[in-house]
């Protein structure tokens, strides 16, 4: 199955062992200048801690839907839970193969697609629930589920829409129709939490690095490459500037305005009726 490059990516220049966004606990009194990538680790770590909090008393068997490269996998693990990890990326699997030695139960294969041979107390769902089709993500909720199990989920959702094609909408699935499905296939929501100001400091921090780092360095190397190959630099300037621009438009997505107009990081705790 294929790589998500871009998550491949992130996990290459961040080198934590989370590719999920960080928490801050007091977001409002941090100075992004200050920030080091040691200190968005340790916001990917206060995430899954948070997150974990959510997970309810007696739960023993999880099943990790969209595992990344296995550091959900692992804090879990260290808390006594017994895990299986599913991922349909590639590069996710060899990473999760090297890392636990096969100690974990691996499911290369997307979550509607997955056959079990146990019934679990509990699917994690941390920031894939994007990639998963709604009701057939609950469908196979249901089934994959002992009763009375539960659905921790925790990702963005599109709660407003208006006449503009931002890229927000093209990411997340819409809260209205994920809470629907959730309750037409029999899942009662019991506790939900908005993150979204705990988390938007990830966006902010790597807004405030492309704009400080990337751009002035970009836009050193096209200057010095006008200045001294300027016939070389027209031709590739005329075969790269759509693309370009469409690169730089997906900046939107890393603008915390724009994500809090659009769309709220929201975790819900459902259980199966």
């Amino acid at each position: 199955m294929s790589t998500d490059h871009v998550l491949k990516l992130y996990s290459k220049t961040i080198q934590s062992s989370f590719l999920h966004y960080g928490f801050w606990d007091d977001p409002e009194n941090v100075e992004l200048s200050t920030l080091s990538l040691q200190d968005i680790k340790n916001a990917q770590y206060r995430y899954i801690d948070h997150l974990a909090s959510f997970i309810p008393s007696g739960t023993k068997t999880i099943l990790d839907v969209g595992c990344g490269i296995g550091g959900n996998t692992s804090f879990l693990l260290k808390k006594g839970y017994s895990l299986e990890a599913l991922s349909p990326d590639s590069y996710q699997k060899s990473v999760i193969k090297k890392k636990f030695n096969r100690g974990v139960a691996f499911h290369h294969c997307k979550f509607e697609d997955f056959t079990h041979r146990t019934l679990f107390d509990l699917i994690l769902e941390s920031e894939s629930v994007c990639y998963i089709d709604i009701d057939k993500g609950f469908k196979k909720a249901r089934e994959v589920l002992r009763d009375g199990g539960y659905v921790l989920a925790s990702d963005y959702f599109v709660f407003f829409k208006d006449h503009s094609n931002s890229l927000h909408f093209k990411s997340s699935h819409d809260m209205d129709t994920y809470l629907n499905s959730a309750k037409e296939n029999g899942f009662n929501l019991i506790k939900q939490y908005d993150q979204t100001d705990n988390t938007m400091l990830t966006l902010d921090y790597a807004n405030y690095f492309i704009e400080r780092f990337i751009n002035p360095t970009i836009d050193y190397g096209v200057y010095s490459t006008n200045k001294n190959f300027p016939k070389i630099s027209k031709v590739i300037g005329l075969f790269i500037a759509k693309k370009w621009q469409e690169k730089k438009n997906q900046l939107d997505l890393i603008n915390s305005d724009l994500f809090r107009k659009y769309r709220k990081y929201m975790i819900y705790l459902f259980q199966k009726v």
